[in-house]
């Protein structure tokens, strides 16, 4: 699993919560001035379309980085993945969520040299 997998598992849970966010405030304005065009009910239709795509994607996306979860041996990296890119933490919340001294930055180095030993050459988490 490289860095770059990861971060599109970061990333669409948030394109996610963005659109499903859209989807709510579209719904709202339906419900709210009773004025609502056949082309907004289309808008809502399309973006349910979307969010189901997407939330596909992340599905696949998610089995993939729990295989590779499993195969992590040390238990507060398999956590410092988790955080990071199944729940979309920043290191920061990462960092309180593991517990102990823990820093950040410390965090997002043990990340960085977990990859970098398994072969992703990338750079920084």
């Amino acid at each position: 699993m490289t860095k770059k997998e990861l971060m599109q598992c970061y990333y669409l849970n948030r394109e996610i919560m963005h659109d499903t966010e859209e989807l709510v405030n579209l719904k709202i304005k339906k419900r709210g001035d009773g004025a609502f065009l056949f082309h907004d009910e289309e808008e809502i239709k399309r973006q349910e379309k979307v969010i189901v795509e997407k939330i596909r994607r992340c599905t696949a996306l998610k089995k993939r980085i729990d295989k590779f979860l499993d195969s992590v041996d040390d238990s507060l990296t398999r956590q410092i993945f988790y955080y990071r890119y199944v729940k979309c933490m920043s290191w920061k919340k990462v960092s309180y969520m593991t517990g102990g001294y823990n820093s950040e930055d410390g965090v997002r180095k043990i990340a960085e040299r977990y990859l970098k030993a398994h072969g992703d050459e990338g750079g920084q988490c």
